[in-house]
């Protein structure tokens, strides 16, 4: 990338970071935000704002497939805080929603083993008749994923199954050298250790 590549998309970047910090809620198809990354862990920009949210966060949510009918519809992002939500056209609107934030209350969840190394796994059922409701928690220290399902209809393991594929981490190194890379070096993600 050009420098001036680099500059527009770092200004476009801060633009966005500036309309979602202030705590807004946009669609995702209103300004094009998706929270992606690949099977090597390259984030999206959309995963540089969440990082920027929750700086003590060594993992970041992000989706890496979208299932067929499934589609991104909000994204959120506040300081300490981001929220993305996934609708589905069989299994209902809001049927998982992403947040990510400091800590969370794994209360009444159980600890199971954890499919993302690095991370501790809790789930909390709460609902198993006429689709699936409960939370999955991903834990590290400085930061906590929720995955809260709203699934619709008779199917229960089939979408639970289809969201947590989508569904993937990026680690801070990660998001740390997107930054590097795509400011040709001018910028960092975290501010140098000392400064306030």
């Amino acid at each position: 990338m050009t420098r001036a590549g680099a500059a527009a998309a770092s200004a476009s970047a801060a633009l966005l970071g500036t309309a979602l910090l202030t705590g807004c809620t946009v669609g995702a198809g209103d300004l094009g935000v998706t929270p992606a990354c690949d099977d090597k862990g390259h984030p999206a920009q959309a995963v540089v704002l969440m990082a920027q949210a929750v700086p003590t966060a060594a993992f970041l949510p992000c989706v890496r497939l979208m299932p067929v009918g499934w589609q991104l519809t909000e994204f959120e992002i506040r300081n300490g805080r981001s929220r993305f939500t996934l609708d589905s056209d069989r299994h209902g609107v809001a049927a998982v929603t992403v947040v990510l934030s400091e800590s969370c209350e794994v209360r009444g969840a159980t600890e199971v083993p954890s499919d993302q190394v690095g991370l501790d796994r809790y789930e909390r059922v709460t609902r198993v008749t006429n689709g699936y409701s409960g939370s999955r928690f991903y834990v590290a220290p400085g930061g906590c994923v929720t995955y809260d399902f709203n699934l619709q209809g008779s199917s229960r393991a089939v979408p639970v199954n289809e969201a947590s594929l989508a569904l993937g981490f990026v680690t801070r190194d990660a998001v740390r050298a997107k930054v590097l890379r795509d400011s040709d070096g001018e910028l960092r993600l975290d501010p140098p250790t000392g400064e306030g």
